[in-house]
């Protein structure tokens, strides 16, 4: 009964899609996830997730405007949600949803990922990540494209199937509240991140 609930990424989900900025919305989700998981989880719990996904204030509806829409598009190729939405005062939802809305493109490559672009998506540091691709967890291949020293987190070449593989033999590492959790579901459902 004391005990923490253990969040699945489909329950985050479930609110993600479902919260409607009102307290009774949180209090349904309380009690919709309480009976999916088998264990008790409070208001306080899901108003908690709400914060961390950054979707707690109705204020993030301001309309966007042209703008932002261009910033938007400069910055999705190159960054996670998370740190655009930062960088932009946005939630994370704001920007996936607009970003969706503009059919604007995850990433210009297509297959492939840097060392520094799994970073963002595990919501780890490069130490944490090389020492997965040290031990063979990650599969990697040196990708240089010029003086490795001045490519640092990029020097790295991350096959998409092979950091698929990692996450689905090791989904017990994805424990970082920075994960980006719609690339990663994203992949595992085998959607295009590109829109060619």
């Amino acid at each position: 009964m004391g005990k923490w609930h253990n969040w699945t990424d489909e329950e985050r989900e479930i609110v993600r899609r479902d919260y409607s900025h009102t307290r009774a919305s949180a209090i349904h989700l309380a009690v919709k996830i309480s009976h999916l998981s088998g264990a008790r989880v409070t208001e306080f719990a899901v108003k908690g997730q709400i914060s961390k996904m950054g979707i707690a204030k109705r204020s993030d509806r301001h309309p966007w405007s042209q703008r932002e829409k261009d910033k938007l598009a400069r910055l999705m190729p190159r960054y996670s949600p998370l740190r655009i939405a930062r960088k932009m005062h946005r939630s994370v939802n704001s920007v996936v949803v607009m970003s969706k809305r503009l059919g604007i493109s995850r990433r210009h490559r297509d297959g492939w990922f840097t060392k520094r672009e799994v970073c963002e998506i595990l919501g780890m540091d490069h130490k944490w990540v090389q020492r997965r691709i040290d031990s063979g967890a990650i599969k990697a291949t040196p990708h240089y494209e010029t003086i490795p020293q001045q490519l640092g987190g990029s020097a790295w070449h991350i096959e998409e199937k092979d950091l698929r593989d990692f996450i689905r033999r090791y989904p017990e590492e994805l424990t970082a509240r920075n994960v980006d959790l719609i690339m990663i579901v994203d992949m595992l459902a085998g959607i295009p991140n590109n829109n060619h």
